[in-house]
This record gives structure tokens, sequence and C-alpha cells, in this order.
């Protein structure tokens, strides 16, 4: 799939009610840095391109930004990092990692679950310890997500961080950490059960002496 292409504005600082502006008019405030890039560059592009490529090629696809007013030269660049409004959960600002296509970079990506486990049809519980991993790969060579069949898993059973591959990616981490486990229902609080009666006593046998003075007083 060829790569989306978007363009961008160089801008200078802008003051917030600049930037409000420029984001009513559907225009996002981003900055481009990373080893290729000399220090960082302040630019500006619409919404709807970035929303775009992120929904069609993932949280880690690889854009040709096109930067107009700097030599109108193509970087290729990632989503780094976005800044949202707490609230209405609209993009406020984006940072973007100017990369190279053959140099390796570490990024996260998403976990997705695939069928039901055996375990959880016999009444265990599936958790999800991570939704996402870290992998280290090239750009090109990033999934958009890693998917893990958890259909065979019985009740105890674990998927570790070691058990992960991921082709062309090294997974980052610490090999034994859980990723997807099936457990145990949680058993509520069982009383116990109250203590059964001590069995009455048994008379003591009599004794020889009592015994024989009941036969001397009959």
């Amino acid at each position: 799939m060829a790569r989306p292409r978007i363009q961008a504005e160089v801008r200078p600082e802008l003051t917030k009610s600049a930037k409000k502006t420029l984001r009513a008019a559907g225009i996002v405030p981003a900055a481009v840095y990373g080893s290729k890039v000399e220090g960082s560059i302040l630019v500006q592009l619409k919404l709807t391109d970035l929303t775009r490529a992120v929904k069609e090629g993932g949280e880690n696809v690889i854009i040709d930004l096109e930067i107009q007013g700097n030599g109108s030269k193509s970087i290729p660049v990632m989503v780094h990092q976005v800044q949202r409004d707490p609230r209405s959960r609209r993009i406020l600002h984006v940072d973007l990692r100017a990369i190279s296509l053959d140099e390796k970079v570490t990024t996260t990506v998403p976990v997705h679950l695939e069928g039901e486990p055996v375990g959880v049809k016999q009444g265990g519980i599936l958790d999800q310890l991570h939704s996402e991993i870290t992998i280290t790969a090239l750009p090109q060579d990033i999934p958009p997500h890693i998917t893990l069949d958890v259909s065979g898993m019985q009740v105890g059973d674990i998927i570790r961080l070691g058990d992960i591959k991921v082709e062309k990616a090294e997974v980052v981490g610490q090999a034994d950490d859980a990723v997807v486990m099936v457990r145990q229902p949680h058993v509520g609080h069982v009383e116990a059960a109250a203590p059964a009666p001590e069995a009455a006593e048994e008379p003591a046998e009599e004794s020889a002496t009592e015994q024989a003075e009941e036969t001397s007083e009959g």
C-alpha cells in the first residue's frame, strides 16, 4: 500500500488564541523533529488528512510529509505523540518524528486477541494485562497491530512477552512479563461449617469396689 502523503505549511510560534483559531478552521499545529531534522520544524496541517492517514494505516503509519516553505521537500514521518483536549478528546497538537527508512525505531504496537479460550468456556476468566507491547523494527516492518490467538488457552495458561514472536521485529521488555492469562474465577467467602456437636460422654464403668458394695447391699 502506498504511503499517505500530507501537505503541511511552516508556521511561526503561535499564541494560544492563534492556535484556537487554527483548530476552529480544521488545522492542527504540529512539530517535526528527529535525527534527520535540525532542531525542530513548526508546521500546521489539515486535521482530516491526519485522521484519515492514521485510520487507514494505524498508529504507526509512515507519512510522507510535504512541507511547503521548507524547500518543498518530503520527509517520512511517524506520529510520535498526540495532545488531546481531556474533555472533548479533540486533537490539539501533534509531534511528528522524522525517520530514516533504513534505521530501526522503537515504538509500541496494539495487541489484539483472537478467539475464545477453552478455559473461559469452562468458567475461567480471560485477563489481558497489556493492551500494547514495545518492539524495535525498520519503520516499514512495523505491523499495525499484533494478533494473539487465545482460543487454545486453558485455565492457568499464560502468554508471556517472551512467547510473542513478531516477523522482522524484536520484542522489547522482560521475557517473563505476563501479557494474557486465563485465571480461575474469584471464589467468594464461604463460611466455615459449624462444628459438629460433641458426642455425649459415655458413663464411666463402675469400679470393682462399687460393684462389690452393691452386691453386699443386695
